[in-house]
């Protein structure tokens, strides 16, 4: 504890009010915000042992679909075909609200589709048909 022992408390608040004697202007903000930081920081030691003190609830597992092992395949893509139905209505609705917004900002909806479905073409992207019967 030799490092210690040339510390004292008493002399750091004696070097301090000093140094506010000199220039109470100018160290008067710094001051402030030195022990503003200090003092929220501590408050935050203070409060932190009752945070999230709470017993955490037992999860529950909720399954969304049980199928049956009697299934075909012609139901296995009956289920797929409904599904990818509500995506392509998802994102029809989206697809509109967007073509909205842009003609509200004065862009030219149309033909940013035209140049959109010109690049799909250009990369060879290609829409799978639905098999027939399957209606959205």
């Amino acid at each position: 504890m030799k490092m210690l022992k040339d510390v004292s408390v008493g002399g750091g608040l004696r070097d301090l009010f000093t140094l506010l004697r000199r220039s109470p202007r100018e160290q008067a903000l710094p001051l402030f915000l030195a022990f503003l930081c200090s003092g929220f920081t501590f408050f935050l030691f203070i409060i932190d042992p009752k945070i999230n003190t709470d017993t955490p609830k037992k999860q529950e597992i909720t399954y969304v679909e049980n199928w049956s092992l009697d299934r075909t395949d012609e139901d296995i893509l009956a289920d797929r075909w409904y599904v990818q139905c509500l995506k392509d209505k998802r994102d029809e609705k989206r697809r509109e609200a967007m073509k909205s917004l842009g003609r509200m900002s004065g862009m030219d909806v149309d033909e940013i589709e035209r140049q959109a479905k010109a690049d799909r073409l250009a990369r060879g992207d290609i829409e799978v048909e639905r098999p027939a019967g399957v209606t959205c």
